[in-house]
């Protein structure tokens, strides 16, 4: 049985967008703090035993994808592509990429081709 997901999802009354609600708690030193915490804690409990990766790197560090973008200058939805796979960063983003989460642009390289390493 497959499961598709309507091009546009019903309203519901009340209901806020998860990305927004998460947005709104950031705004909170205290609560931020635990949402980085909380991301750690992801990294190292269902990455660690994986190859690295871009959401590993950003998640090591606590941020989300929209904190990535920030700070490497692109958007989330073009950290999301790079995460998933869908497309391949030009030069100057895997730079920009080594740089925001502060490691050699050699790693950024592993993490988005990993097949490559064999």
């Amino acid at each position: 049985m497959e499961f598709t997901v309507p091009a546009k999802l019903p309203e519901i009354p009340g209901a806020i967008d998860i990305d927004d609600l998460v947005a709104e708690f950031e705004q909170s030193n205290e609560v931020s703090e635990a949402i980085t915490k909380g991301r750690q804690w992801v990294a190292k409990c269902f990455y660690s035993n994986q190859p690295a990766s871009i959401a590993l790197l950003r998640l090591q560090k606590g941020w989300s994808q929209v904190e990535l973008a920030k700070r490497a200058s692109t958007s989330q939805p073009h950290i999301a592509r790079i995460e998933l796979g869908n497309v391949d960063p030009q030069v100057s983003t895997v730079k920009k990429l080594a740089r925001a989460l502060g490691v050699p642009v050699e790693v950024i390289l592993e993490a988005i081709s990993p097949e490559d390493e064999q």
